[in-house]
C-alpha cells in the first residue's frame, strides 16, 4: 500500500451506508465534497448535511464475500445511536464471512458498549480507531460540533481496550498545544497506533463566513499547531513513542519518510 494517502492509508475498501453524518463538524473532507463540490448530485447542503439518511442500495448489499484487504468502517459518515442497531447488522455481515475491519469513530459510549457485546465473536478481526482532537471540551465542541466531548470518547477507548479489542486513535486533526500530553495519556490504552496529523485544506473547507472575532480565535489556534516550526517540536517531543504515526500531512512539512500503514 506504499503510496496511498488519506483514508487509503487506513483500509484498502472503504464502506458507507448514510449520507451525512451528524457530527456536522466543520472541517469535515465528506461534507465539503457533498455540499460544496457535489452538491447539485448528493442535494446535501450545510443545512441538512447533519440530517443522515440510510442509503438503502449500499446497505443491502450482497453477498458479503472476503474483499483484497481491510474495510475502512466508516469512510464519509460516524456510528450513531439513531442507527446503532443498522450499523451492527452491517458490520456483522462483512465480518462474519472474514473480513478484517478497522472501525473509525468519535464515540458515543453507548454506541462503543453495544458493538463491543455485539461483535465479541469476531473481535480478533477488529481494530477501533477512536478520533480524539484534544482534551478540552471548548475545541471538540466548536470544531466537532455534535460529536461527543472528552470524558466519552476517553471511557470508550478505556472500555474497548479493557474488553480485549485491538485500539488505535486518530489525533487528525488536533486543535491545539495540547496534542503531547493528549498522545501519552492515550498511549496506555492503545494497543495499535496513535495518527497524528493537521487539519487539511483549511480554507476551502472551513467556512468562516459569519464567524466572530471569537470564532476566529479557535482557527488562529489550530494554524499556530501547524506551523512547521511546532509541528518539528511536536515530532522531537513524540517521536520515541513507537505507537505514533505522523500522517502525510506531516510527513510532507518535515520531509519525513513515509511511515507504516496501520
Amino acid at each position: 500500500m506504499k503510496g496511498n494517502t488519506g483514508t487509503r492509508k487506513w483500509g484498502k475498501v472503504n464502506k458507507r451506508i448514510f449520507n451525512g453524518c451528524e457530527n456536522d463538524c466543520r472541517y469535515c473532507y465528506a461534507r465539503y465534497d457533498a455540499v460544496v463540490r457535489f452538491y447539485k448530485r448528493t442535494g446535501k447542503t450545510e443545512e441538512n448535511w447533519k440530517d443522515m439518511k440510510l442509503n438503502l442500495k449500499a446497505f443491502g448489499e450482497k453477498p458479503y464475500k472476503i474483499k483484497d484487504g481491510r474495510i475502512f468502517a466508516f469512510s464519509t459518515h460516524d456510528i450513531v445511536k439513531k442507527y446503532i442497531n443498522e450499523t451492527v447488522k452491517y458490520l456483522k455481515g462483512w465480518l462474519e464471512v472474514g473480513n478484517e475491519i478497522l472501525i473509525v469513530t468519535k464515540p458515543s459510549y453507548e454506541c462503543i458498549e453495544i458493538l463491543c457485546r455485539e461483535l465479541a465473536p469476531y473481535k480478533s478481526q477488529i481494530v477501533f480507531r477512536f478520533t480524539i482532537g484534544s482534551r478540552h471540551d471548548i475545541n471538540l465542541k466548536f470544531w466537532d460540533r455534535n460529536a461527543p466531548l472528552f470524558d466519552e470518547r476517553f471511557k470508550s477507548l478505556c472500555h474497548a481496550y479493557y474488553n480485549g479489542f485491538e485500539t488505535s486513535v486518530s489525533c487528525e486533526p488536533f486543535f491545539d498545544k495540547g496534542i503531547v500530553d493528549l498522545v501519552n495519556l492515550l498511549s496506555k490504552y492503545v494497543t495499535d497506533t496513535i495518527w497524528v496529523g493537521t487539519m487539511n485544506m483549511i480554507k476551502p473547507r472551513v467556512n468562516t463566513k459569519g464567524w466572530g472575532a471569537n470564532d476566529l480565535e479557535y482557527l488562529r489556534e489550530v494554524k499556530e499547531c501547524q506551523t512547521p516550526e511546532y509541528i518539528r517540536i511536536i515530532y522531537e517531543r513524540l517521536r520515541g513513542n513507537k505507537k505514533v504515526r505522523w500522517k502525510e500531512s506531516i510527513e510532507k512539512m518535515l520531509c519525513l519518510e513515509e511511515g507504516d500503514v496501520g
